[in-house]
């Protein structure tokens, strides 16, 4: 693995992270990781193994959810609200992704890319205001979301953990970052006196509507051992202080994604529907997503362990876009057909090909000590994203001879037909000229050291047992983006016939014919061969104001108490967080067509409290009531808080970010009842409702700036003062055992989350929050006996809005969407089995809006089904 990028490290924290890592060495330990530093008092609950009972605080228990039995038991005995994902439910699901698997828990959802489960929301919170751990290491979330800070889980393999904790109600102990809850990662892990394993799993398959292949390949091993007994010897009894686990995974496919855009006119003098542009794309893509890592823990004594866990993961994408593009002018209308029309249009043809390398890593050294009644635990960790693109090579082409054209966007909303008087016109590109190349790089990093020390210690009063922990830790973050625009001149003249290659493509089942796609290397030696001009003063600006160098440093402490008395549990305590931050950018001013570049440099502090109070009462046995109030923070993206800011005196206009963003925060509360039954089922309902302050929102407002007279227009981002999300879950999953012979293995199962958020957005007015979804649900019916498993899920993902308009009739908005998954597997042997998957076997298409209405579509994605085929092989 390469080494993380290294920076200057201030003097109280480095002293601080240096503190954590010598613990290690100075004090004597025990095996475990760092949950069990907070270890909860006993429960009444005839499941519970007392001497492990858990407190879930974003850190891993060893090898605790490799079955639905073992993540229910985890749930069942947590003091706080979460959810939990076993390694085997994860490995039967058609997962490309770790946010395929995430989605069908209760209460989340995601945001799609390409088809794909690019980020997750948690009760249909924004992303951005969600954290995601690996084994309690907050990760970094890079720059693939834009201005945020969601994590991006299309680099996340699925085989890449050992279990997922979907955390609802976040601890002292754990980070703060958990507005709408927090995802914790569990690493594979194998536990004292379990066999050597080695799982190999191996499948191929194919993409539809365009055939093309998939291939999936994971291995996954672990062993304990000492050094002087066999290892491999499963009857060994012998002390093995040593644990070893390890898994690599690797996932190819190539797909062709059929897209269509429009863009609408929204005149008030025209018909709502009326568009000014129309976009038929193709992209064909390769993906490769790769992934290792693993665990080796020593336990050095009977009071000492010492534990390493790491991973590199990571997604190589290469998507080449093929554009047909119409833009309309003088709309005339048919009384015939109301709503269609035909228009002026001028064509234009373009093409992009990018390659990027989107990587995220851990590496975390730590251990737990026992000295006496007192238990400490620490760790030293370093998290990185980086998000690479060598190359983004462009070109359009532009037809010089306008035509008619009639759209008819009313017959068929979603499959709109555009028919030109000439149609060879359209797709003859020997008619079509180059216009202009460009070409793009990024370079973006996202660093993160980090380190914690923790104590804890029984304390009781009585009958009230209880477990005082206290503890403090570090987070240093440093973030840099180096994007590049490159533009040139001295553009050859050529046609679209002397760059064509050799494919055309016909899209969405032979509806449209963008004709033959440019050649992808005749671009490349047209941009690289040296040949044209690159516009250095101009792009000199540009690149200077995209760059970000940012630093953000948060100090934590915390104390907190969880104690049992009887059948009641009370978990109480408080954080403190201290976030210092500089972010650096360019102040650029226009005036006179002179441009000047100026440093900017601003600072940051503030401090934060995050108290918590959970309950938990055992009704009975398997009947558990819950209240819980917990506190947490989303903090602006970077990109929201850059220095940076452009200032056109012609236009009177400000862009600018604003790093006097205040972070949002929130107080969340919850009340739950949960009834589990056997093999991992529950039934559970519960109510939450999240008061946020502070807000998050692009903002466009007027004031006055030095040297614009009269009001200026500021683009910019601000705080509202309050926003709301109250809802409720529901969840049931159970196999019918009760029923007789073969009817024992069919079950059924499901979750619902309803969400209704408010926020005062614009002008005042109380409007949905952006990025939220009110209704999320999934469904699942199998069957499940002797060597046959056979599985459908169901996901829906409601109305989701994504961004404000200029009215709320302009909001954009992605359509609900409702797909199916299956898998089907037969057990051999206790070797062997064999399994089928389904995904989106039902060819559902994601659609973004313009209002609420799917017939005002901007963007109708069409990735069709995947189908695999494969084999288990256990030993």
């Amino acid at each position: 693995m390469p080494l993380p990028m290294l920076f200057a490290l201030p003097r109280k924290p480095l002293l601080l992270l240096s503190t954590a890592l010598l613990s290690g060495y100075a004090l004597p330990a025990m095996a475990a990781t760092p949950v069990a530093a907070t270890v909860a008092p006993a429960v009444t609950d005839a499941d519970s193994d007392t001497s492990s009972a858990i407190l879930v605080t974003g850190a891993a228990l060893r090898h605790q959810a490799q079955t639905p039995e073992e993540a229910r038991k985890i749930q069942k005995q947590a003091p706080n609200l979460v959810n939990v994902a076993s390694q085997d439910e994860i490995k039967q699901m058609p997962n490309f992704v770790l946010g395929d698997a995430i989605r069908r828990m209760p209460g989340a959802s995601v945001i799609n890319k390409s088809g794909e489960s690019r980020s997750i929301q948690i009760r249909g919170i924004d992303p951005n205001l969600n954290g995601v751990t690996y084994e309690g290491v907050l990760l970094p979330s890079g720059s693939i979301n834009s201005t945020g800070r969601a994590v991006p889980f299309d680099a996340l393999p699925a085989p890449l953990v050992g279990g997922v904790e979907l955390i609802k109600t976040n601890t002292p102990a754990q980070e703060a970052v958990a507005l709408g809850g927090q995802i914790n990662l569990l690493s594979h892990d194998i536990a004292p006196g379990e066999a050597p394993y080695l799982n190999i799993t191996v499948a191929g398959g194919l993409h539809q509507p365009h055939p093309m292949g998939i291939f999936q390949g994971t291995l996954n091993a672990g062993i304990r051992f000492g050094l002087d007994s066999n290892p491999f010897d499963r009857n060994n009894t012998a002390d093995q202080p040593f644990a070893l686990t390890f898994f690599v995974t690797d996932m190819r496919d190539s797909m062709k994604l059929d897209d269509i855009q429009q863009s609408f006119a929204d005149k008030s003098t025209l018909p709502s529907n009326t568009l000014s542009k129309g976009q038929q794309l193709e992209y064909a893509q390769t993906k490769n997503r790769r992934g290792y890592g693993g665990t080796f823990s020593w336990d050095v004594d009977k009071n000492t362990t010492l534990y390493f866990k790491g991973f590199a993961s990571g997604i190589d994408f290469h998507p080449v876009k093929n554009q047909l593009l119409y833009t309309f002018s003088n709309q005339t209308f048919n009384t015939a057909t109301p709503g269609t029309f035909n228009a002026a249009t001028s064509l234009s043809q373009g093409y992009n090909d990018n390659l990027i390398h989107d990587d995220e890593r851990l590496y975390k050294f730590g251990g737990l000590s026992h000295l006496g009644k007192i238990t400490l635990d620490y760790f030293g960790a370093y998290a990185s994203n980086r998000l690479y693109s060598p190359y983004s090579y462009s070109a359009t082409l532009t037809n010089p001879t306008s035509t008619q054209v009639y759209v008819d966007n009313v017959t068929s909303p979603q499959l709109p037909t555009m028919t030109a008087a000439n149609g060879a016109l359209v797709t003859n590109y020997a008619a079509y000229n180059l216009t202009s190349l460009s070409n793009a790089y990024q370079d973006d990093r996202d660093g993160q050291w980090s380190g914690h020390v923790g104590l804890s210690a029984p304390l009781d009063f009585g009958a009230v047992k209880g477990t005082l922990s206290v503890g403090g830790g570090l987070r240093l973050e440093k973030v840099t983006h180096d994007d590049r625009t490159y533009t040139y001149s001295g553009v050859p003249s050529l046609t679209g016939a002397q760059l064509a290659g050799t494919n055309s493509y016909t899209i969405f089942d032979g509806a449209y014919n963008i004709g033959t796609a440019l050649s992808g290397a005749a671009i490349r030696q047209l941009i690289t061969g040296g040949s044209i001009t690159e516009n250095t003063a101009a792009d000199a600006i540009t690149n200077q104001q995209a760059r970000l160098n940012d630093n953000e440093n948060v100090y934590n402490g915390y104390i907190q108490y969880a104690a049992s008395w009887n059948k009641l549990g009370v978990l109480a305590g408080i954080r403190f967080e201290e976030t210092d931050g500089i972010y650096r950018g360019t102040s650029t001013s226009v005036a006179s067509g002179v441009t000047t570049l100026t440093p900017r440099t601003v600072s940051r502090s503030y401090s934060n409290f995050f108290p918590t109070v959970q309950l938990r009462y055992n009704i009975t046995d398997d009947l558990i009531a819950r209240a819980n109030w917990s506190t947490a923070i989303g903090r602006p993206g970077f990109s929201q808080l850059t220095a940076t800011q452009t200032v056109n005196y012609g236009t009177a206009a400000i862009t600018q970010g604003n790093p006097d963003l205040k972070a949002t925060t929130g107080n969340n509360f919850d009340a739950t009842l949960e009834y589990y039954l056997p093999l991992g089922g529950i039934v559970s309902a519960g109510v939450f409702d999240k008061e946020f302050s502070n807000y998050v929102v692009a903002t466009t407002v007027n004031g006055t700036f030095t040297g614009i007279a009269g009001n200026a227009t500021f683009s910019t981002y601000g705080n509202i003062p309050h926003a709301s999300a109250r809802g409720f879950e529901l969840n049931y999953h159970q196999q019918f055992t009760f029923l007789p012979g073969l009817l024992s293995g069919f079950g059924i199962g499901g979750n619902f989350t309803y969400v209704d958020s408010h926020g005062a957005d614009r002008n005042g007015y109380r409007e949905t929050l952006a990025y939220t979804t009110p209704r999320t649900f999934n469904v699942e019916a199998f069957y499940k006996r002797g060597p046959l498993s056979l599985q459908l899920f169901g996901n829906y993902q409601g109305l989701t809005m994504t961004s404000l308009g200029s009215t709320p009739e302009l909001d954009n908005y992605v359509q609900p969407y409702l797909n199916f998954d299956l898998d089907a597997r037969y057990a051999i042997n206790k070797h062997v089995t064999v399994f089928f998957q389904g995904r989106n076997i039902t060819k559902e298409n994601q659609v973004a809006t313009e209002g609420k209405s799917s017939a005002r579509f901007t963007e109708l994605q069409y990735f069709g089904s995947s189908y695999l085929f494969g084999v288990d092989l256990k030993m």
